[in-house]
C-alpha cells in the first residue's frame, strides 16, 4: 500500500471505478469537495519490475522514454518509443526516435513500421531490438542505443526514487470507460548519461529521463473515434506530473502527481490549448497547438507550456505529435519551471 490522495468528486468517481476493477472487488476512497485533498490508501494494480517484460497476451504494448539532457553546450530533448498495436492480422509495430535541439529548434527523427511484436522477446525486463532502437535492462539499469539519420544516442538509464502509478493504482479506465482497461506506470526520474553523436561529432550526455510503460485495449484512434492529450511534467520543485485529457463520448482530464517524498495525488486538472498558436504540418496537413495553459487547482498550479520547436510530428503508423516543451508558471503559489513532452493524437 502507498500513501495517495484524491481530489474532487469527478476524479474520485473514476478512481473508485478503477480500484474496483484493479482489485477485483469493491473499493472506497475518501474525497473532498472543490480543491481539497484527503489521504487514502490504494492497492497497486501493476508490478513495475515484472511488467517491464513484453507479454504476448496484450494487444497493445508501449515502452516510451523521453529525456531532457545537455550535450556539447546545447540542451536536447530526445524520445524513443516502441509500440505494438493490434493482432497478427491487423496490427503493426512502430519504432520511433526523435531529437530536438531545445536551443535552436533543430529536429530530426527516425520512424519504422513492422509487423506486430517485431523486435520483442520474452526476456525479463526491457528487451527491444529494431532497426533504430536497441533497448535492454531492468529497474536498476537500462541501455539504449537509438539511431536517427544524422547519428546515434548511446545512453544508460538508472531509475531513481519512486514509481509513479497513474490514477494512483496503475490502472486507468481509458476514456472513462471500463471497456478500455489500461495499465500505466512510470519511472519519472532516471539518471541519464552517455553520448550523443550527430554528423560525426560525439558529445557527452548528462540529464534525466522519464520511462512510461502502458498497455491495454483502445478504440481506433487513427479513424478519429477518440483522441487524447498527454504531458509528463518535470517540475523544478521536484514534483512529477502525468497529465491526461481523453475524449471519446465524453471528455476526462486528470493529473497524477508524484511528490518527492513518494506521496501520490490524483487531482482534477485542465489543459487548454492556445488556438491562436496552431501549427499546420506540411507533412500531413494536421493542425496542432504549440502552447497550452495547464491548471491543477488542488495543487494551486497555473502553468504555461510552450514547444521548443513546431515541427515535431511523427507520421507513422498514424499522425501524432511528440514534442519537447518548456514549462513555467506558479505551483503552490510559488514560481516554478520545468520541461515536458507533449503527446497529441491526430484527432485533436
Amino acid at each position: 500500500m502507498r500513501k495517495t490522495t484524491v481530489g474532487a468528486t469527478a476524479v474520485a468517481a473514476t478512481l473508485i471505478a478503477s480500484l474496483a476493477l484493479a482489485s477485483g472487488g469493491t473499493a472506497t476512497a475518501t474525497t473532498a469537495s472543490g480543491q481539497g485533498l484527503r489521504q487514502t490508501s490504494l492497492p497497486v494494480a501493476v508490478d513495475p519490475a515484472a511488467d517491464l517484460t513484453a507479454n504476448p497476451d496484450r494487444l497493445n504494448e508501449s515502452w516510451y522514454v523521453t529525456a531532457h539532457v545537455t550535450a556539447g553546450g546545447h540542451h536536447y530533448g530526445f524520445l524513443a518509443h516502441y509500440l505494438s498495436a493490434g493482432d497478427a492480422k491487423q496490427g503493426q509495430a512502430s519504432s520511433a526516435v526523435s531529437i530536438t535541439d531545445e536551443d535552436t529548434g533543430w529536429y530530426t527523427k527516425s520512424e519504422i513500421v513492422r509487423p506486430p511484436r517485431t523486435g520483442l522477446s520474452d526476456k525479463q525486463g526491457v528487451d527491444i531490438h529494431t532497426d533504430n532502437i536497441t533497448w535492454t535492462g531492468d529497474t536498476k539499469e537500462q541501455k539504449l542505443h537509438a539511431k536517427v539519420p544524422e547519428g546515434t544516442i548511446d545512453v544508460t538509464f538508472r531509475p531513481q526514487g519512486n514509481v509513479l502509478y497513474n490514477m494512483g493504482t496503475g490502472y486507468i479506465p481509458m476514456f472513462g470507460e471500463a471497456k478500455y482497461p489500461n495499465y500505466e506506470y512510470a519511472f519519472p526520474t532516471m539518471d541519464t548519461s552517455g553520448t550523443l553523436t550527430l554528423n560525426g561529432r560525439t558529445e557527452k550526455v548528462r540529464g534525466e529521463s522519464w520511462l512510461d510503460r502502458q498497455w491495454g485495449p483502445l478504440p481506433n484512434i487513427a479513424a478519429g473515434e477518440a483522441s487524447w492529450s498527454w504531458m509528463n511534467l518535470n517540475l523544478s520543485n521536484g514534483d512529477k506530473v502525468s497529465l491526461w485529457t481523453t475524449k471519446e463520448s465524453k471528455k476526462n482530464t486528470w493529473a497524477t502527481v508524484l511528490k518527492p517524498d513518494g506521496t501520490q495525488t490524483v487531482a482534477e486538472a485542465t489543459i487548454t490549448p492556445d488556438s491562436s498558436t496552431l501549427w499546420t504540418s506540411p507533412h500531413t496537413g494536421k493542425k496542432y497547438p504549440t502552447r497550452w495553459k495547464v491548471t491543477i487547482p488542488g495543487e494551486h498550479a497555473k502553468l504555461n507550456v510552450k514547444l521548443y520547436a513546431k515541427d515535431q510530428e511523427l507520421v507513422t503508423p498514424g499522425p501524432r505529435y511528440e514534442g519537447s516543451a518548456a514549462v513555467n508558471g506558479t505551483y503552490d503559489h510559488r514560481p516554478v519551471t520545468g520541461a515536458t513532452y507533449v503527446e497529441l493524437t491526430a484527432g485533436q
